[in-house]
């Protein structure tokens, strides 16, 4: 009886491991099989064929705007950074934790950055509460996110986001602010991209950084972003001290 026991408890084992591995491969191979190539010294970027006029768009606006991104980050690159396009939000939700993301990815989600690489789906897929600009411009977005990564991988979810929302121009209106409070000082803490979303964290996170580049200049705010200095180092105050300054800023605005 143990060794049947014994035996049936490795057969479920075995078959759990084999779902856990199953489910979890598409992270692994962000890049199918028949996808093409287009690159430069810059970029190197992998898309389905037959999202190949939305690939070269998303491709030219990166050539145009990468220069001036990495400069104003102050960044250089031996390798270029890698950009992969899907046809379906299907296909690009399971590269981000597996099949398991298809029970809870938001119907917004367009694209992410993991380890430096951009996944995107083309400006042409229908999405949700997007349009075929807002798709081309949130790959910058994911581009500056790529370039938090190699410069400050510890950099958290709030000024990562608001770097890329500020450095790609994706300026909030003023409903996107009034639609949600001012987040408390604990939730600017928050890595949870659905909490950060729910909270009105895109708006308020590109307001942030805003508000530290007219009062402090993008010298100090690049020099924090870096992640060698303190707030007290870089803003001669504590970071309770600075986010109580820019409610204050937000409410007299």
């Amino acid at each position: 009886m143990k060794k049947e026991r014994r035996k049936k408890t490795m057969v479920i084992l075995v078959f759990l491991v084999a779902i856990a591995i199953i489910q979890t491969l598409p992270v692994f191979f962000l890049k199918p099989m028949g996808f093409k190539t287009m690159s430069d010294e810059n970029i190197e970027m992998f898309y389905a064929p037959e999202v190949q006029k939305g690939a070269e768009e998303v491709f030219e606006l990166l050539q145009l705007k990468s220069n001036e991104i990495k400069e104003k980050m102050n960044v250089e690159f031996d390798e270029p950074t890698k950009v992969y396009i899907y046809k379906t939000q299907r296909q690009l939700a399971i590269r981000e934790a597996g099949f398991i993301t298809l029970t809870f990815a938001p119907s917004w989600y367009i694209g992410d950055s993991h380890n430096g690489n951009i996944m995107m789906v083309s400006p042409y897929t229908k999405v949700k509460g997007h349009t075929h600009e807002s798709i081309l411009n949130a790959t910058l977005h994911e581009l500056v996110h790529a370039i938090n990564y190699q410069i400050n991988p510890k950099m958290s979810y709030f000024w990562d986001n608001g770097l890329a929302t500020y450095l790609s121009n994706q300026k909030p209106n003023e409903s996107d602010l009034t639609s949600h409070s001012i987040p408390t000082f604990k939730q600017l803490k928050t890595d949870n991209g659905l909490e950060f979303g729910n909270m009105g964290g895109y708006a308020y996170s590109y307001s942030y950084i805003e508000y530290l580049d007219e009062i402090y200049g993008w010298d100090k705010v690049h020099a924090y972003a870096s992640g060698n200095k303190t707030y007290e180092d870089v803003f001669g105050k504590s970071e309770l001290d600075v986010y109580n300054d820019w409610c204050h800023f937000l409410k007299e605005d």
